[in-house]
C-alpha cells in the first residue's frame, strides 16, 4: 500500500508541475521551433503529411485516463511521462488472459518504493481511435504492486507527437 500511495503523490506531482508549467514550457518550445524554421533554409515537400490526433481531456484527479485497446481488448490507462514503459497492472494482464508464472518476475525494476521485478511482454497493437502503435514493449506488475495501469514514454515516443494543450493531452500520429 506504501508503494501506492507514493506513486500516487509523485503522479500528483507531476500533474501539479505541468498544470502549473505545462504552458509556459510549451510555449517556449514553441518559439525554438520557430525560431529554427524561419533561420533554416525551407525546402518544399512534394507530399502532404496527414496526422491523426486525439484530444484526451483532464480529469477531476488532475490525470489523463485514456481508455486503450490493448491487442483490442479495452484497458484503462493514466498517462505517466515519469514511467519509461507502458505498465499493466496484474490485474489487467489477468483480463488479457496473459499467462505468466513466478518465473516469468524475473525484470528487476527500481521504483520509488523499491526494488521490484516485472514480467516483460510484447504488445502487438496499442491504439486509442486512429492512433496505433504496433510491437510495444511493456511490464507486467506483480499482485498487488500497480492498482491503475501505466501508459509510459515508450508509447508516448511512438507517436509523432504529443503534447499538453491547456486542459488537453494531445496524441498525434
Amino acid at each position: 500500500m506504501g508503494s501506492l500511495i507514493k506513486t500516487l503523490f509523485f503522479c500528483v506531482l507531476v500533474a501539479l508541475f505541468f498544470a502549473n508549467f505545462g504552458d509556459k514550457i510549451a510555449a517556449v518550445i514553441k518559439n525554438e521551433i520557430s525560431y529554427a524554421r524561419d533561420s533554416a533554409p525551407r525546402q518544399i515537400s512534394p507530399s502532404a503529411n496527414i496526422t491523426n490526433s486525439i484530444e484526451i481531456p483532464i480529469q477531476n484527479d488532475g490525470h489523463y485516463w485514456v481508455k486503450m485497446n490493448v491487442n483490442n481488448r479495452p484497458i484503462d490507462f493514466v498517462v505517466d511521462t515519469g514511467a519509461s514503459y507502458v505498465t499493466l497492472s496484474h490485474k489487467d494482464a489477468e483480463k488479457l488472459n496473459l499467462s505468466l508464472s513466478k518465473s516469468d518476475y524475473n525484470i528487476d525494476f527500481r521504483t520509488a518504493a523499491g526494488i521490484t521485478s516485472m514480467a516483460e511482454i510484447t504488445i502487438d497493437t496499442l491504439s486509442i481511435g486512429v492512433i496505433e502503435v504496433y510491437d510495444v514493449k511493456a511490464y507486467v506488475a506483480r499482485e498487488g504492486m500497480l492498482s491503475v495501469s501505466l501508459l509510459g514514454m515508450n508509447f508516448l515516443n511512438g507517436l509523432q507527437s504529443f503534447e499538453f494543450r491547456g486542459q488537453e493531452l494531445v496524441f498525434s500520429q
